[in-house]
């Protein structure tokens, strides 16, 4: 059963369900002002709770207030198609008692949704027998096994660009590389401080947590270490393809640098010849009705010396 709340004819953003006798679900989603009063008068959670839970820079923490109202900030991989956006973002997770509470942004109301299939993958005997921490758990876990999707895609957008490394490489190739690069630093950020979060969560509820729930507990920790693992060895391999890109573009450039040398030096000949024929000095051949044609020949004769003397020097194998 989901409910809305209305305040003064005005429909809020906030959702209530009912999972089972155990777990009463309030889902905020991109809350309002409006809404924060309704959470603070009726759920009597506190100002820095709410300031917390909703704060889009908060790093994923644990709090337990006065009244045992504990409180989870957990980092959630955000598809952003791998263009340089921020990739990962916060969600809040409040338990008070029976209630569970998750404040989520437009970007992360995927987490309501993956929620929602949590509960239909569980079977129904079971989910009788549900806490909000039991819930919470399995719903961490499905975010934890998410990031192993996008970084899965960055390996198969930074295979594609490595394919196309065949002698020339193209300047929007190292802005895509970058851009990957960009999304496994914020993956790499987030997976590392949820894995402090759920150590410190461990410590503060060790006492508090059944086996079942420790085990659940370990195996969430299990499944970001793997995929700190993994996003650290994607970093690696992405910026090996950087770097082979940098250079194959810094290649590229000194070829056309020596290419512009080369190109400069032989018509800096000509010019020394024309300019040698064109003073007023008496010079052979100058008054024949072939002198153009020597002055030509004398050019092109000093050009191929040119050449073979660069040639000679291995200037075009180096």
């Amino acid at each position: 059963m989901v409910l809305s709340y209305f305040n003064k004819g005005v429909t809020t953003l906030i959702e209530k369900e009912i999972v089972n006798q155990n777990i009463e679900w309030i889902k905020v989603i991109d809350c309002r002002p409006n809404d924060k009063e309704i959470l603070k008068n009726e759920y009597k959670i506190t100002q820095e709770m709410l300031y917390y839970a909703l704060d889009h820079h908060e790093r994923p923490r644990i709090e337990v207030d006065e009244s045992d109202m504990l409180l989870l900030i957990f980092d959630v991989a955000e598809s952003t198609r791998f263009n340089g956006d921020i990739s990962a973002e916060p969600i809040g997770i409040i338990i008070d008692g029976k209630r569970l509470f998750t404040f989520t942004a437009n970007k992360t109301n995927f987490v309501n949704e993956l929620m929602n299939h949590t509960i239909q993958k569980i079977q129904s005997k079971t989910i009788e027998t549900f806490h909000p921490i039991d819930l919470t758990m399995r719903l961490l876990y499905n975010l934890s096994i998410q990031y192993f999707d996008y970084i899965n895609q960055i390996n198969s957008v930074r295979t594609s660009i490595q394919r196309n490394l065949k002698g020339k490489a193209k300047k929007n190739a190292i802005s895509h590389l970058l851009n990957l690069q960009t999304n496994l630093v914020y993956f790499l950020t987030s997976l590392t401080a949820n894995d402090d979060m759920l150590t410190d969560l461990k410590r503060k509820l060790r006492y508090e947590l059944s086996e079942d729930q420790n085990e659940t507990l370990e195996d969430i920790r299990v499944e970001i270490k793997q995929g700190l693992s993994m996003a650290e060895m994607a970093n690696a391999a992405t910026q090996q393809v950087a770097n082979a890109y940098s250079n194959l573009l810094d290649s590229n450039l000194n070829a056309t640098m020596k290419f512009l040398t080369v190109f400069s030096i032989l018509l800096s000949v000509p010019n020394i010849i024309f300019g040698f024929f064109g003073q007023n000095v008496t010079l052979p051949f100058t008054h024949g009705h072939l002198a153009w044609a020597f002055t030509i020949f004398i050019t092109f004769i000093l050009m191929l010396l040119v050449i073979l003397i660069l040639q000679a020097n291995d200037f075009f194998k180096k």
